[in-house]
């Protein structure tokens, strides 16, 4: 029997061709994307729903297969592919960005996007670390700790030592805030000053800390919170030497 919706569906397909899916509302986009997993129901309503429960396309890829399953006429599988499309969008990401291995990161822009690339999609708090050559090159990435949804530490001894074990001459410091809101707690400021010293005084510079939320960045080299740092630093060395 003829499923009374594949006229609709195909015309639907026919858009996509014509114009890609930055034509699309994100509803539309929603509704697209389960087709293959709700094959016998309108999936305009249940795309509708969810985008009214969730706010918007990220909050639906942001929330649970739990909570998804919780929607109207969604099926285990859509549940679980929408669950995981944030994932699958980072893989792609990520290897798109492979080939910057050695490449030079010493660019604001270049730095911030590749570092956006690696935290993007995560739902919890996640700090990553870049070893970079003295030319800004870079040498290796990776995600160091994982915190809970709202927070996240990160241990200065296991960034010191992966710093060592790279040979980096340069560090970029980056955390995902997935509430949102970039502006960084007095513990991200401690952490970062009390990182910034100890790679300080063994000879590699900490260039930035990027804290990502949503479509914003909070950066601590824009912001000039470095500086404050070094002249602290300049502070104490000549109340040393002068008392010395």
């Amino acid at each position: 029997m003829k499923n009374v919706h594949d006229g609709h569906r195909e015309r639907v397909r026919d858009k996509i061709r014509k114009g890609g899916l930055p034509s699309f509302q994100q509803h539309e986009v929603l509704e697209y994307l389960l087709f293959p997993f709700v094959p016998r129901k309108d999936t305009n309503e249940i795309a509708h729903a969810l985008i009214d429960k969730y706010s918007s396309f990220a909050g639906v890829l942001n929330a649970s297969e739990r909570d998804l399953k919780s929607v109207s006429g969604m099926t285990d599988n859509a549940a679980l592919f929408l669950s995981k499309l944030p994932e699958i969008m980072k893989l792609y990401v990520n290897d798109v960005n492979s080939d910057l291995v050695r490449e030079d990161l010493s660019g604001r822009g270049k730095a911030r996007n590749f570092l956006c690339g690696q935290l993007f999609g995560l739902n919890q708090e996640h700090v990553c670390v870049a070893a970079l050559d003295a030319h800004s090159r870079l040498i290796k990435c990776e995600i160091i700790e994982q915190g809970s949804g709202s927070a996240v530490f990160f241990s200065v001894r296991k960034i010191v030592d992966f710093a060592l074990s790279c040979g980096a001459s340069n560090l970029l410091l980056a955390h995902n805030h997935p509430s949102g809101n970039t502006n960084p707690s007095d513990a991200d400021r401690a952490m970062t000053k009390e990182l910034y010293l100890t790679l300080a005084n063994i000879g590699v510079n900490l260039q930035d800390h990027i804290i990502f939320g949503g479509s914003q960045y909070y950066s601590f080299e824009e912001h000039n919170e470095f500086k404050q740092i070094q002249n602290l630093q300049k502070v104490i060395k000549e109340g040393i030497y002068n008392y010395v």
